[in-house]
């Protein structure tokens, strides 16, 4: 009988270690699952904190991805939109991003409202999290036309850090370490008090037992944060008492587990201690412990006896900085305690130079800035950073709100809202922020992994896809009947800055996809489809018969979502006043140059006056991508003959011949241009010179420039507007024309060069935005990069604000000062 009992026990424990090995496989595969097919991350920095009506606002978007910070090599596509208090989006960006970050920017109305704003920015892969990982910033607009008090009072957020004149009931919340509180296991528990508003406040409460014992007193820190330290017992209930003008309230602790596991971290910045407990009658025996950042696996422990308790200590010097997690799995898998813990590693710190040239500047000097980025051993390092020039005075530049490296690091990583992120690095190794971090550890949940469905369910298919570039898709119809889906042999051309024209067949469901493409603002496109093929004299005209459709290729935004908002913290109300002094100014400035630009004197010019043969060849010469031609019509020299066909007009061109619809050029099929795209003879059959502007006959070194065109070219441009005002033109079948959408193109900062524009010369300069400079490539083989821009009339102390983010992915955040005196 002792033997069957002692072999159960061996088989058992045989079958827990290939158990427990073969969920460790599990966690490991998942883990590099997760970074492989990693999130992505946006960050948007902007010139400034708040606006006036009628200003624009600059910014940059940075496109990372979500693991290692660097860059994402899934989209390329970020939307940036602008949304007002009533959840309306006013303005939409679709940007390019080439490598890491992409300029852009939007105009606010004069006619809008006052209040707060929100810039919203995101991947359409991004798409497959929800909303809640999408960048969301808030920022002010302020109207000069209403009183500034008001305004200010309406949109400042004034913080409250005592409770002295209400008996609201507070939300008191409790967040014991790791997770649970366990009987007999002695546990730290972290506290948060908000008020009503959700603002943060300072108490003195005591925990109590369940007959009225004082078992501790705490007292909430910044941010209303607090720490207790309890041996709980079941036998025992425990509960929060605070006292407000004299009335108690009650907040009861979670209830004591009678069994169960507890993970206790310390962070003394070099290292981290670690304790591992457990009253399970197994202990810890087959537990297993990791830590990680965002995914990356750095530590594990298979607990293979069975202990009640163990001690580690990690060294943190090979860590990046962030939002680290540690997890403790049980024998059956499941995660029983998580702690996160944030490192600061002193080996990453880096050191962003800047060196100003003229120290002491007067009003309209120009400025010479010269930037270059180090680690820590002063060795280059190479980065992307964008930097806004700002009037400290009247742009307040508070080193306690969200900035590139608290968003990264910090923010994005967490539940829920973070105030005044950027205290936590105000200042390095300081003890207070450090236990107060540490604080935030312990009250912020992580949100990225959800163990349960990250390690057992199966992967769902992503709903949106990486956007590399621009899709051009639809399908195609049969052109009579039901207008079944029909696969048919489609073909593209696309009028870039180079002509591009491709083949493709449709799959059985005439589907097509063209891309992706890359290209701004719009171009003009012409698809065509065959139900056999593509050929110069077919006589079958129901290879044409074939209708095309085109996919909606705009992306709908995510629904935006009514949340709180927390009021902007700002404190400083001289600073804002002076701002919309000025911005008032601005807005003066730009009435009267309207009014005066109405009322120009006499200006007498002396120049030749272009005759109106010269001035119409001028405008074809813009619309053609190489200029004039050696043999042109103007339809302006037939205006008789404008109801011909348009066989019977080429056919007056010398050396054109048109025969039985055919046209020949030098007895050879020339190369047929529509408005710059290659079309077949069957396509401009219909055109009359009513419809034409006029003809070009190309051959030689101009007809190279577009491909296949041996033969020549005849580039036949329509009357201005005829073909670019609708997505589907009727015409021959098979054949479509358009305008395709593309990337936003950013409109460059304006800012006076006082050295050459002599028009800006007797202008009033208070700009609060000095300068914005939206991209700085920083190269470690290149010892600086220069910037240069000219100050305003406003003698006044700036900022200069640099953010971005080096090769390797650490966050970049900086800010210098300077005087104009």
């Amino acid at each position: 009988m002792l033997r069957k009992i002692i072999a159960f026990f061996i088989c058992f424990s045989c079958l827990s270690f290939t158990l427990v090995n073969n969920f460790r496989d599990l966690v490991i595969e998942k883990l590099e699952s997760y970074t492989i097919d990693y999130p992505e991350k946006i960050y948007v920095q902007t010139d400034k904190p708040y606006y006036a009506t009628g200003e624009d606002i600059w910014y940059t978007a940075y496109l990372l991805n979500g693991v290692t910070h660097q860059k994402s090599e899934k989209s390329r596509t970020v939307y940036v939109e602008l949304i007002n208090e009533d959840d309306k989006i006013l303005s939409k960006k679709k940007i390019y991003v080439k490598d890491v970050s992409a300029a852009g920017d939007f105009k606010i109305e004069k006619n809008w409202s006052p209040g707060t704003y929100m810039i919203r920015a995101y991947t359409n892969y991004m798409r497959n999290k929800g909303a809640d990982y999408f960048f969301k910033k808030q920022i002010l607009v302020f109207n000069t036309n209403k009183k500034s008090d008001d305004l200010i009072s309406n949109n400042i957020y004034k913080k409250s850090t005592k409770i002295t004149d209400s008996i609201s009931r507070p939300y008191l919340s409790f967040y014991p370490e790791s997770g649970d509180l366990v009987n007999n296991i002695t546990s730290k528990i972290g506290i948060k008090v908000t008020d009503k508003l959700h603002r943060n406040i300072v108490v003195e409460g005591y925990i109590k037992d369940s007959n009225g014992n004082q078992i501790s007193k705490f007292k909430t820190e910044k941010f209303g944060l607090s720490i207790i330290t309890l041996k709980p017992n079941t036998s025992n209930a425990y509960y929060a008492s605070l006292y407000i003008n004299g009335q108690e309230f009650k907040y009861p602790l979670p209830k004591t587990l009678p069994n169960g596991y507890h993970l206790s971290a310390i962070n003394n910045g070099e290292n981290i201690l670690l304790k591992v407990e457990s009253n399970h009658p197994l202990g810890l025996k087959n537990t297993y412990l990791i830590g990680h950042q965002r995914g990356n696996l750095f530590f594990e422990k298979l607990q293979k006896e069975n202990h009640t308790t163990y001690n580690i200590k990690l060294n943190t010097k090979g860590l990046k900085d962030g939002v680290t997690i540690f997890t403790l799995f049980d024998s059956n898998g499941n995660p029983v305690c998580e702690r996160l813990v944030y490192i600061q590693n002193t080996n990453n710190g880096i050191n962003l130079n800047i060196k100003i040239a003229n120290k002491t500047p007067n009003t309209r000097d120009r400025i010479k800035v010269s930037i270059n980025l180090k680690d820590n051993d002063s060795i280059n390092l190479s980065g992307n950073v964008s930097m806004s020039v700002t009037d400290i005075n009247a742009v307040e530049q508070s080193s306690l709100t969200e900035n590139i490296k608290t968003y990264l690091l910090l923010n994005s990583d967490l539940r829920g809202h973070i105030d005044d992120p950027g205290y936590f690095f105000q200042k390095e190794n300081d003890p207070k922020r450090r236990y107060l971090l540490d604080l935030l550890m312990l009250t912020h949940g992580w949100r990225r992994f959800t163990w349960n469905d990250l390690l057992y369910n199966n992967k769902v298919k992503n709903r949106f896809e990486p956007e590399k570039g621009i899709i051009i898709s639809g399908n195609t119809t049969t052109l009579k009947g039901s207008r079944q889906a029909t696969k048919t042999i489609t073909r593209i051309t696309v009028m870039g800055t180079q002509i591009y024209q491709e083949k493709k067949q449709t799959d059985a469901k005439g589907i097509f996809s063209y891309g992706p493409f890359i290209f701004n603002d719009t171009v003009p496109v012409l698809l065509e489809a065959r139900v056999k093929s593509f050929q110069k004299n077919d006589e079958d005209k129901t290879n044409r018969f074939v209708s095309i459709n085109l996919h909606n290729d705009s992306i709908t935004s995510p629904l935006v979502t009514k949340s709180k908002v927390l009021k902007t913290k700002f404190q400083d109300t001289v600073k804002i006043n002076k701002f919309l002094n000025q911005a008032g100014k601005i807005a003066q400035i730009d009435a009267e140059f309207n009014e005066s630009a109405r009322l120009l004197d006499e200006v007498i010019i002396n120049a030749k006056k272009k005759n109106e043969v010269e001035q119409r060849n001028d405008e074809f010469n813009k619309r053609t991508l190489y200029g004039n031609a050696h043999r042109r019509l103007d339809m302006n020299d037939l205006l008789g003959d404008r109801f011909l066909p348009i066989l019977e007009l080429l056919s007056r061109l010398p050396g054109v011949r048109t025969i039985n619809q055919t046209i020949l050029l030098r007895n050879q099929a020339p190369t047929i241009l529509l408005n710059g795209m290659q079309v077949q003879i069957d396509d401009i059959l219909f055109l009359t010179g009513n419809d034409i502007d006029f003809i070009d006959v190309l051959t030689g070194a101009q007809a190279t420039f577009f491909s296949n065109s041996g033969n020549g070219v005849v580039a036949i441009y329509s009357r201005t507007g005829i073909y670019s005002s609708s997505k589907n033109i009727k015409r021959k079948p098979g054949i479509i024309d358009f305008k395709a959408s593309g990337y936003y193109t950013a409109r460059e900062f304006f800012a006076p060069d006082y050295l050459n524009d002599f028009d800006n010369i007797k202008t009033l300069d208070v700009r609060t935005t000095l300068h914005w400079e939206p991209k700085i490539i920083l190269d470690k083989n290149l010892s600086t990069s220069e910037i240069s821009f000219y100050t305003s009339d406003a003698k006044s102390k700036y900022a200069i604000k640099i953010e971005g983010v080096t090769d390797s992915g650490i966050p970049i955040h900086h800010v210098s000062t300077f005087e104009v005196e």
